[in-house]
């Protein structure tokens, strides 16, 4: 990896990802209901795992050319 600016596009990745699965963002999140009364947590870790892994993707993809 040599090209920096990747690796701080990675590093970025990390460390958003990070916070939004640490303590104060799931303390928020932990309270939050669906009307029924489904916790929406779990589709919080779900929909931030999903957008960790597209952006690392895009994060490491070569551009064409």
């Amino acid at each position: 990896m040599k090209d920096p600016r990747r690796r701080n596009r990675q590093l970025s990745v990390f460390l958003g990802s990070l916070l939004l699965v640490n303590f104060p963002a799931l303390a928020i999140v932990d309270q939050l209901r669906l009307p029924d009364g489904v916790p929406l947590t779990p589709f919080y870790l779900f929909f931030v795992w999903l957008g960790m892994i597209a952006l690392s993707a895009l994060s490491v993809a070569r551009p064409r050319g």
